[in-house]
């Protein structure tokens, strides 16, 4: 089967994303819904073509997930994927009130404490749920794990704009997943819960306003540093292993690669860095000869974060404590 790779969205589009323009429809399709985690896309894939008059949007941070969702698309225009982690980017993708529903299959339960942050009842998620919701939009969460419903059930019901229904028992979807249909032919419960936003409510994004410098100057400008001397001499080796932290944002430079002859050198920077959780890697590239300018490589598909920020100014700096 031929993977129809249109249906990925990738990092480039400004932020926040224009559903309507995703569509390929005039005005937007009557739905909108998210989806959190699907896995291998069965579930996606069939829920999409069963509703054509809405635009479904799957997040998944696994890119082998990605790769087999793809594949069943086949010609499905109203179903888009990102490769991406949702617990960071969710609230940076969408504009507030964007969706009818937000639906989560089985999303593991992280039972241990150590883990505990990374459940749907830690951190943010509830804001952000709240502010991607449309008022009166509906969260659906399928679960195999009583406790873990319940958690959820009495946390997101606790937000001051979501209202929370009882937990149901065994419910009778019209789409289901493959791990769904084998729990129950085995006896086992599963149970949903419902989550319905009550009113506006918003949540500050982290990543829009590099956007609106990348639309207001110029592509990738939001991510240009000057150095504001030549490039150093004698290669990259001090780099080796340097990181930084500042705030909620790490970043690492790993391998460096050199370009060109001496009077007209460039390096590519391998870097990883992290907002909060959110992991990315990419490349630095610095080149120029009086006043250097270290900037996102071309070819890195990544989110402009706070922290691909951070990592480009301390390579600024870092470059320029080197420079003869």
């Amino acid at each position: 089967m031929k993977a129809d790779y249109g249906n990925i969205v990738y990092p480039g589009p400004p932020l926040p994303l224009d559903l309507s323009a995703l569509s390929g429809v005039r005005g937007g399709l009557p739905g909108t819904e998210l989806e959190i985690g699907f896995g291998n896309g069965e579930f996606t894939v069939q829920y999409a073509a069963a509703r054509p008059e809405t635009l479904l949007i799957g997040l998944e941070v696994s890119h082998a997930c990605v790769a087999r969702c793809v594949r069943r698309i086949k010609e499905l225009s109203n179903l888009k994927v990102i490769c991406t982690d949702a617990r960071f980017m969710m609230k940076e993708l969408f504009a507030d009130a964007s969706f009818d529903r937000v639906t989560m299959n089985f999303p593991c339960p992280w039972p241990k404490n150590r883990h505990a942050r990374r459940r749907v009842t830690a951190g943010g998620f509830a804001d952000d749920l709240a502010a991607v919701l449309k008022t009166g939009g509906v969260f659906e969460m399928v679960t195999d794990v009583d406790w873990y419903a319940e958690e959820a059930r009495q946390v997101l019901g606790g937000h001051e704009a979501l209202s929370a229904a009882e937990c149901e028992t065994n419910p009778e979807r019209t789409v289901t997943t493959k791990y769904e249909r084998k729990w129950l032919e085995m006896g086992k419960t599963i149970t949903r819960l419902l989550v319905t936003k009550t009113r506006p409510f918003t949540v500050e994004r982290k990543t829009w306003n590099f956007y609106d410098e990348e639309r207001e100057g110029g592509e990738g400008t939001a991510m240009h540093v000057r150095t504001g001397k030549p490039l150093p001499d004698g290669g990259l080796g001090f780099l080796a292993g340097a990181s930084g932290t500042r705030g909620e944002a790490h970043w690492v430079f790993k391998k460096y690669y050199t370009a060109g002859s001496d009077a007209d050198r460039t390096y590519l920077v391998e870097t990883v860095s992290a907002d909060d959780e959110f992991e990315q890697r990419y490349y630095l590239k610095a080149a120029g000869h009086e006043n250097a300018l270290v900037k996102l490589d071309g070819n890195s598909r990544v989110y402009l974060t706070p922290a691909v920020r951070c990592s480009a100014e301390d390579l600024a700096r870092r470059l320029a404590e080197h420079a003869v």
